[in-house]
């Protein structure tokens, strides 16, 4: 995972909420009295770093399983090795088509993916704004997962009707005014990001600068309360971000409150929010789940066997339970939108799991 490069602040968050989980398994006993020693490798946002580390983690080490991998072009420039060696992806934090497509039994998607997060944000801004041939832009860093988000966009749009742009943005842009000054020519009636934090950030800054009130949806990275604090009050009134978890805090779920807890009492209490932290959280359950069904002596090989054979997550209301079998490895499909209430210092839903559902299932 990218700990130190410019996607490090969700990555990074990510790789927290995964070890804090793992932390609180090894403290009630590990798994059969084994701790579970987590190995975090940092590629810095750099394919060739991370082939380097993959390779470390396969051969040297060597790993009962990876998670993570939230690197796109990286997943892109690795799959044919990893769907075809030994050691199984448990949990990834990005979606590619290269990876999970086709389905391999060597990989389980553990985020949001990319397709139901199109279908959600745009189903629910067209259904909400009441849009007849709606007209959306896509805007996204340069990368190999931001041009699939964008033809997932267009896919869900043109099933309305309507149309979709993609303009794009430099990872390590400091100014987006050309790509708000197009978005000004184009007159869309909502705007997707898919991004870092910085990208959501300046974006909205920017159309609240020019006098934009453009409705306008992050991707499920892109959950973070620092990123509406960044962009203030004003430009937040128009930004929200679709996801499949739920923040700490934003309701009184069980999964949801052990997570919190836990948060908490390890000086964590800021962090659980962020919906990169509760991924993390997520995955490194899924992880642990599918380590305690192979008992006291556990192997690549017995663990690849039963992951093969299919399971369910249930993170308690953390998520709305997702499952895996030989034919899907999407992982969660049931979202919900989420803003930021600055009076409450907390984030706020936008309905529940099953009023999204009709978008995706």
């Amino acid at each position: 995972m990218d700990m130190s490069g410019p996607t490090s602040a969700s990555q990074g968050i990510w790789v927290n909420g995964f070890r804090d989980y793992m932390r609180r398994v090894n403290e009630g006993g590990g798994v059969f009295g084994r701790k579970i020693n987590v190995l975090a490798e940092d590629n810095r946002f750099n394919p060739a770093t991370d082939k380097i580390a993959f390779e470390k983690l396969v051969s040297q080490t060597p790993v009962i399983a990876i998670s993570g991998m939230g690197t796109s072009v990286s997943q892109v420039a690795l799959a044919p090795t990893i769907k075809a060696g030994k050691v199984p992806i448990v949990g990834t934090y990005t979606t590619t088509k290269a990876l999970s497509e086709p389905v391999t039994p060597m990989v389980y998607n553990g985020f949001c993916g990319y397709k139901a997060m199109a279908q959600a944000g745009v189903g629910y801004h067209v259904d909400t704004l009441k849009l007849k041939a709606p007209k959306v832009v896509t805007l996204a860093i340069e990368t190999a997962g931001g041009k699939e988000y964008h033809d997932y966009v267009a896919e869900a749009v043109a099933k309305f009707g309507g149309t979709a742009t993609h303009l794009t943005v430099k990872v390590t842009a400091v100014d987006v005014t050309p790509q708000v000054l197009e978005i000004m020519k184009i007159k869309p009636d909502f705007i997707t990001i898919y991004g870092v934090s910085n990208t959501a950030i300046l974006t909205m800054k920017a159309l609240t600068q020019y006098g934009l009130n453009i409705p306008t949806f992050g991707i499920t990275y892109l959950g973070a309360p620092q990123i509406f604090q960044s962009m203030g009050a004003q430009a937040a009134v128009n930004y929200k971000f679709i996801s499949c978890f739920t923040p700490g805090g934003v309701d009184q779920t069980p999964g949801n409150k052990a997570m919190s807890a836990y948060a908490d009492s390890i000086g964590r209490a800021d962090m659980k929010q962020d919906i990169n932290y509760v991924a993390g959280w997520v995955t490194g359950q899924m992880a642990t789940e599918a380590l305690t069904k192979l008992g006291k002596n556990p192997t690549r090989a017995r663990l690849i066997e039963s992951l093969s054979k299919g399971f369910t997550v249930n993170s308690q209301g953390l998520a709305a339970p997702f499952s895996y079998t030989a034919t899907n490895n999407n992982g969660p499909v049931v979202f919900k939108l989420f803003g930021f209430d600055f009076a409450a210092n907390k984030f706020k839903s936008y309905g529940d799991f099953a009023d999204y559902e009709k978008y995706t299932r």
